[in-house]
């Protein structure tokens, strides 16, 4: 329909293309597929690849540079149940699943005349960007949670001659730490590191995890500044990872120094990773590019150990495999570092060549000189992905020198990088959200269905293994809602607010603040973060103090700010505790306006997604409408924030095995003001909660359906005389109320304490809950063996190679779809086509003539069965409210067929050892 219609044209209805912007990032040149070879992988991965199956025609795409991953994971979830390794090499020949790239592939080819005829020499340099952590140049920064990096980019250069081909590869990504750049960037840009180091490690060390497992080791070369100059920002003494974590402005340099602390924390011998500093722009000052030659010596032992990919192109026999990485970074990891991989990859190459006496000495410069041209034309290609524009230094990149011409043409480039950044990145960050299936649009991120037949017969099997060999553990959290009235913090002592129980350390703790800033026009239309600021750190050493208060000598570690976010006065902040922090992944926090029917911010929500160990948990810090009889408005904000909320990859409030919401939900007491103060001054909490318009409209299934509140045993928190503990004594007297609430949704969550502090800082009480509630680990590659078992039994049934059976029919085959589980049965699983035809009194199968469904007098109806409940699914809290940990569901028999993996390429036994960063 809009194949013609190009950027701001309008259809005949006057209807802009939506796919537009889609479509111009698509065609911009920088995605790439190939019919021949697994262009995801390098040319050793898909060596290895193929050993590992056993099968030199192996195909099994690298999701990390599967561009198309999130839109072909259906398809390659449906190819890894196909049991034959005919099938599934027919499967990949038909082309359903096309992997695509994005990056750059480039070539050169050159031949020299010599006694014995022509020799031809190839070039080839192919980048593949990683899908994990995309996006636009300041949008886009240092690490996330699972150990992705902002322009992490695998580059390989083959060199192919008629005798041997060779691969070399380097990667390049920002560095991985926590750190943004905000603002208008013009000129030196400011650099704020977001997490403190302890919060940062594990997520330093899942991306290292990574490399080391590609590429088996890995040497950082970092080209940051070393030293701060005049225009930078900050200036840190040294790099003190808490002054760091919290420095407004540091600079390049504290954020080079903060990276290094980093490396050198996760405490690996330098025979796995190693880090090398090189200040690219002190060393070339005034156009002595040639001194990258001193990173080349310093080097150069590393360059000799690691090698390369070297394969004999008439044997087929490999030579050599690379057996390390250069890891190199500057800050956008563009200009400075596409010029020292290229003088590293031109080292390589001349080294190889000169060693094995393979072309003539005029040869070898061509050569290098055309390996040169490729690295200028990949960091024009990476540079354009990520910034908009052309690679700054493209002459330093292709001939090592620099001139006036080049000077000019950087000062544009730089120019057009300023328009792009400030004004032009967003949309296109929202379609590379989109693409990869991480934005936060619910309808654009709907995954794609493709109907498997065995589906549902699988299903129930797997929910009972994985609750089998999954690991449960319970956890304690405390979670804290404060409405602050807009009081600054200035010095005054917390008292008790956070003390915690002497015999329960919560793994991680959530506050939720209201009013953090006073709700008036400006901090409405630009709310200051000062104060957010000033309570992270209060509260960072408040909960700590607390916590070795409450511990003494057995307090082991500590506390760290792990995310905040702030819309307006509503502020999440996010702390756990050191032991916690490897099992905490994927934090997500996002904003969404309520005020104003979603035009303004004075109210609404911030709300945060995390994964603990394999359990989903949301926490939602919300202020809704004020008003004493303003519950209907109430209500629509909050089934406006529970559905419109949405995180990455679509998912939404609801979708989480635990939901908590804390904040000044504002449901007041229906009764009259005096009334209300009798009672409470009577101690008649009982009586007055009737009266509780959140209780009345939760009765009703109105909001909060399926949470749940602790018992409400402590005076209402609103409204008091701000700093006293006497109620409103104002004009106004508003009626005292449980303004300040905390629901929870989720199986077998048990509330250990749910109280207020008499804290005087504001018009308002804060209110706690100490909670405790299990938590799932599952091994993936463990469920993905188990998984193919039982497809592997289902195909030997349907093929008749089980016990000599004969192969199930269509009736059988329909008798297990609609009977994925036993009805009744406590004996373990049922397996596929135990039910006997015969007895189902079946109509005799249709034929051109006879319709069952038309002909016979009686309606046929399906026979009972009964379905397997999940007893890990929050949606059954009502049915087990209190199990114990020695119930049937964790000790159930596998099903006697999951023993063996019937597949040539896949490795048996597996055993499980949960992947838990320490």
């Amino acid at each position: 329909m809009y194949d013609e219609v190009t950027q701001g044209d309008m259809d005949i209805y006057g209807i802009t293309n939506p796919c537009t912007q889609m479509t111009n990032f698509l065609e911009n040149g920088a995605f790439f597929f190939s019919p021949a070879f697994d262009i995801t992988r390098n040319m050793q991965s898909q060596q290895l690849c193929a050993i590992a199956a056993d099968d030199p025609h192996a195909y099994d795409p690298d999701s990390k540079f599967q561009w198309n991953c999130n839109m072909q994971q259906v398809f390659t979830d449906y190819r890894m149940h196909m049991c034959s390794t005919t099938r599934r090499q027919q499967f990949d020949a038909a082309g359903y699943a096309v992997s695509l790239i994005q990056g750059t592939v480039e070539s050169q080819y050159l031949s020299q005349n010599s006694g014995s005829g022509s020799t031809g020499v190839a070039c080839f340099l192919i980048s593949r960007s990683s899908s994990m952590r995309s996006g636009m140049r300041f949008l886009t920064r240092g690490v996330d949670d699972e150990g992705g990096v902002a322009n992490e980019v695998e580059t390989e250069v083959i060199l192919m001659t008629p005798t041997t081909t060779l691969s070399h590869v380097q990667v390049r990504g920002s560095v991985p730490v926590f750190w943004t750049q905000e603002g208008l960037q013009i000129g030196s840009h400011k650099v704020r590191i977001t997490r403190s180091a302890k919060a940062t490690l594990p997520a330093t060390k899942r991306h290292f995890a990574d490399l080391l497992g590609r590429y088996n080791r890995v040497n950082v070369i970092s080209l940051l500044k070393q030293h701060n100059s005049p225009g930078d920002y900050g200036g840190l003494a040294a790099a003190d990872p808490g002054m760091v974590a919290h420095g407004v402005g540091t600079s390049e340099a504290d954020l080079g120094r903060f990276y290094k602390v980093m490396v050198e924390s996760m405490g690996l011998p330098k025979s796995l990773v190693s880090f090398d500093e090189f200040d690219y722009n002190n060393e070339v000052r005034g156009g002595q590019f040639d001194r990258v030659h001193i990173l080349m010596r310093q080097i150069a032992p590393l360059l000799a150990s690691s090698k390369y990919y070297l394969l004999d192109n008439v044997s087929e026999t490999v030579l050599s495999f690379q057996r390390g990485v250069q890891r190199t970074n500057c800050i956008d990891c563009l200009d400075r570092t596409n010029v020292v991989q290229s003088v590293i990859s031109r080292g390589v190459i001349a080294e190889f060549l000169r060693q094995n006496d393979m072309v003539r000495r005029n040869m070898l410069d061509s050569v290098v000189d055309s390996v040169g041209r490729l690295w200028a034309a990949n960091g024009n290609a990476i540079s354009r992905t990520y910034a908009g524009t052309n690679a700054l230094k493209s002459d330093v990149t292709t001939s090592g020198k620099s001139g006036w011409a080049g000077f000019l043409s950087d000062a544009s480039k730089s120019i057009s990088r300023l328009m792009q950044s400030n004004f032009q990145d967003r949309g296109k960050q929202s379609v590379i959200d989109i693409l990869l299936g991480s934005g936060d649009s619910g309808l654009l991120c709907r995954p794609v269905m493709l109907y498997d037949p065995y589906e549902s017969i699988i299903a129930p099997q797997l929910e009972r293994e994985m609750q089998r060999i999954g690991r449960k553990d319970t956890i304690h959290v405390m979670l804290c809602t404060y409405n602050l009235h807009g009081r600054s913090y200035g010095g005054e002592s917390l008292g008790t607010w956070l003390s915690m129980p002497r015999d329960k350390r919560p793994d991680f703790i959530a506050i939720g603040f209201q009013e953090v800033v006073n709700l008036d026009v400006q901090s409405v239309i630009s709310a200051d973060t000062a104060n957010r600021r000033t309570w992270e750190q209060v509260l960072t050493t408040e909960i700590n103090d607390q916590y070795r208060t409450a511990f003494g000598d057995r307090a082991e570690g500590e506390y760290a700010l792990v995310s905040s976010e702030q819309l307006v006065g509503v502020v999440l902040l996010f702390f756990a505790h050191d032991t916690a922090l490897p099992r905490i992944h994927n934090v997500q926090m996002v904003k969404h306006k309520t005020g104003m029917a979603g035009m303004t911010g004075n109210k609404g929500c911030v709300a945060m997604h995390m994964m603990f160990d394999d359990t989903s948990i949301c926490i939602v810090s919300a202020h809704l409408a004020a008003g004493s009889s303003n519950f209907a408005e109430r209500n629509n904000d909050y089934h406006t924030i529970r559905t419109g909320t949405r995180f990455q990859r679509g998912r939404y409030i609801d979708s989480h095995d635990y939901v908590f919401w804390i904040g000044d939900l504002n449901y007041r007491v229906s009764l009259p003001n005096d009334q209300v103060r009798s009672l409470v001054a009577q101690g008649q909490l009982r009586t007055l909660m009737k009266h509780d318009q959140l209780k009345d409209q939760m009765a009703a299934g109105k909001v909060f359906r399926g949470y749940n509140e602790a018992d409400v045993r402590f005076a209402p928190t609103y409204k008091y005389d701000s700093g006293t503990t006497t109620y409103d004594t104002s004009e106004k007297m508003r009626v005292p109320s449980w303004t300040d609430r905390i629901m929870y949704r989720g199986r077998n969550v048990r509330v250990l304490e749910y109280y207020r502090d008499e804290i005087c800082f504001s018009d308002h009480k804060p209110v706690l809950a100490m909670m405790q509630f299990d938590v799932m680990s599952i091994d993936k590659a463990h469920k993905r063996q188990i998984t193919r078992n039982l497809y592997a039994r289902l195909h030997e049934l349907d093929s008749g190679a089980v016990d000599g059976r004969a192969p199930r029919t269509a009736v059988q085959k329909l008798i297990d779809l609609d009977m994925p589980s036993s009805s009744g049965s406590s004996t373990g699983t049922q397996s596929p086509s135990s039910v006997s035809a015969s007895g189902l009194d079946l109509p005799n199968p249709s034929s051109d003539s006879y319709a069952w469904w038309t002909n016979t007098g009686t309606q046929r109806t399906k026979p009972a069965v009964t379905a397997s409940v999940n007893p890990f699914s929050p949606t059954v809290a009502s049915i087990n409210a209190n199990p114990t940990h020695g119930s049937s569901a964790t000790s159930t028999k596998p099903p006697n067929f999951v023993d063996a993996d019937p597949f040539a390429d896949d490795g048996s036994n597996i055993a499980w050892k949960p992947m838990n960063p320490s």
